[in-house]
């Protein structure tokens, strides 16, 4: 019974070795245009038939995720054909939600080109998105953001455009830094002063303006927790929840602070006046319950004295 099957399986391999070589040696696609269309620009180029569309994709310079080289275990490359490609593949369906099937949505590097195609690239964070919410394969090959212990997922889009004053600022920034090599943590922590949070519009701009892949700017953004990528308020109030603190009745302090500036869902204020964070220690456990606003600290407290202390930054 083992014999037959390898035989077929045997025969199965050589006539697919032989598909691949008549395919390479007999058929001539001859030139194609490949047209991309990836955020506001549109690029055109030509390449020769036969190939996959992640290899040509590299060799322009098209900037296009992919972690596992080609083999289609990723899932990362996806892009949308808006013309030409063929029917969807086996090896694609296992990555593609039943919605994005039906907008064009492919693996490149599954893609042969054989006509003339027209693309459209998805950034970098929407691809990731995506993927993270369909959970259509092996969740070990997702990418897990981790930060302060918690697993999370990238937020989404607020503002998708600069304003010409966040332009000059971020200009100005990365001019005071144009001497120094390597400086992208210190241009972002320059970026997250100015702007109180890092924005994924300036995350952009900084990846494109330092010739950086975004990926590896928004795996800093997400590395160091001195970064937020959620707007903060003009003033941080700090509210200790170490040992000390804790058991001098911290939780209370916390309570009545987010009760005052009525915080429900989340810890920023709507009209980005306080942010409300919750530390380990703020290094006065002999003062404990301990709350800090700006920098400043307030030991001793009760919650009778919150609303005194709050007001003096309205």
């Amino acid at each position: 019974m083992f014999v037959p099957v390898l035989l077929i399986n045997m025969i199965l391999l050589v006539i697919t070795v032989l598909l691949i070589i008549a395919d390479l040696l007999l058929v001539n696609y001859g030139e194609c245009k490949v047209t991309i269309h990836e955020e506001d620009e549109a690029k055109e180029f030509t390449v020769e038939g036969g190939g996959f569309l992640l290899s040509s994709l590299t060799e322009p310079a098209i900037a296009i995720n992919s972690s596992c080289a080609g083999k289609a275990s990723c899932g990362y490359c996806k892009v949308k054909l808006l013309s030409g490609g063929g029917q969807i593949l086996p090896t694609e369906d296992i990555f593609m939600s039943r919605e994005e099937k039906l907008s064009g949505m492919r693996l490149a590097c599954q893609v042969k080109i054989k006509e003339d195609l027209e693309i459209d690239i998805p950034d970098f964070l929407t691809t990731v998105r995506t993927i993270v919410k369909n959970k259509t394969y092996d969740p070990k090959l997702r990418w897990h953001l981790i930060k302060t212990g918690r697993e999370g997922v990238l937020p989404e889009k607020r503002v998708t455009r600069l304003g010409k004053d966040e332009e000059q600022k971020l200009y100005a920034i990365l001019d005071d830094f144009k001497e120094t090599p390597g400086a992208v943590v210190p241009v972002l922590q320059r970026i997250n002063e100015t702007f109180n949070y890092l924005s994924e519009p300036a995350l952009r701009f900084t990846a494109k303006s330092l010739h950086m892949p975004l990926s590896e700017v928004h795996r800093l953004a997400t590395f160091y927790n001195a970064f937020s990528l959620q707007p903060r308020g003009r003033h941080i109030a700090k509210v200790c929840l170490g040992t000390a603190c804790y058991v001098k009745g911290g939780e209370k302090i916390l309570h009545s602070v987010m009760s005052k500036l009525g915080l429900t869902d989340g810890n920023t204020t709507e009209d980005l006046r306080y942010t409300v964070e919750t530390v380990s220690c703020i290094g006065c456990c002999g003062q404990s319950p301990v709350m800090s606003v700006n920098g400043s600290i307030y030991g001793y407290l009760k919650p009778s004295m919150v609303d005194g202390i709050l007001k003096r930054y309205s």
